[in-house]
C-alpha cells in the first residue's frame, strides 16, 4: 500500500525476517525518546525487543513504513480483544471484540514531524473497516503527550484509564483511545 504525507511517499508492508535489525533500532530510539521525555513506558527491559519482533512476524501482525527501501516506522496491530482494556476506568464506544489495537508504534528520529503517525492511524481504520471492526484503539503512557497530541489530532478520543495485564510493563497505567471506524 502506497500513501503520500505532505513530507514524501511512504508505503506499508508486512513485516519480514530482513526487517529485524531495523525495527530492533527504530524502538531503541523510541525506548531512549521516551526516557529523554521522561516518560516510564517501554523503560523496564527490552521491550519492544525481539521478542515482540518474532512475536509480530509469525502472527503477521507487524508492519513497517518505508521510503524508499529504508524501513522509518513500525507498528503492530491486533483483531483479538485486548484483556488490558477490560480494566478501562470510564466507557468504550465499542464491545469487545469489535475494535483492532494498535501496538508498539516507533518512528525513526529523522522522520519524526512528517506526519507517519497519522498515516499509521488511517491504515489502521480502513484495516478494521476491512475486517468489520466498528473502532480502532490504541494505549499510551500519561506523559506521552507526543503520542497523545498525534492521537487528538487525528480524531481519536481519551477513554480513561486503564492497567496493563501482562508483559514486562504488567500493573503500570494507561490511558486508553478510541475512534470509531466509519465505512
Amino acid at each position: 500500500m502506497s500513501l503520500e504525507s505532505s513530507n514524501g511517499i511512504y508505503s506499508i508492508r508486512e513485516l519480514i525476517p530482513d526487517d529485524k535489525e531495523s525495527v530492533l533500532a527504530i524502538w531503541s530510539e523510541g525506548r531512549s525518546f521516551l526516557k529523554e521525555m521522561g516518560v516510564s513506558q517501554w523503560q523496564k527491559g527490552e521491550y519492544p525487543g525481539e521478542e515482540a519482533f518474532l512475536d509480530d512476524l509469525k502472527e503477521k501482525r507487524g508492519r513497517v513504513i518505508v521510503s524508499g527501501s529504508t524501513v522509518v516506522a513500525v507498528f503492530a496491530f491486533t483483531l483479538s480483544p485486548e484483556l488490558s482494556y477490560t480494566t478501562l476506568k470510564g466507557s468504550w464506544k465499542t464491545e469487545e471484540g469489535e475494535y483492532l489495537t494498535i501496538h508498539r508504534t516507533a518512528v525513526k528520529k529523522e522522520e519524526k514531524g512528517k506526519g507517519i503517525m497519522g498515516i499509521i492511524l488511517s491504515y489502521a481504520m480502513e484495516e478494521a473497516a476491512k475486517n468489520n471492526k466498528k473502532s480502532v484503539r490504541i494505549d499510551t503512557h500519561k506523559d506521552n503527550k507526543a503520542m497523545q497530541k498525534s492521537l487528538d489530532k487525528n480524531g481519536f478520543e481519551n477513554m480513561g484509564e486503564l492497567t496493563l495485564l501482562s508483559g514486562s510493563e504488567e500493573g503500570d497505567k494507561r490511558l486508553g483511545y478510541e475512534k470509531l471506524v466509519y465505512v
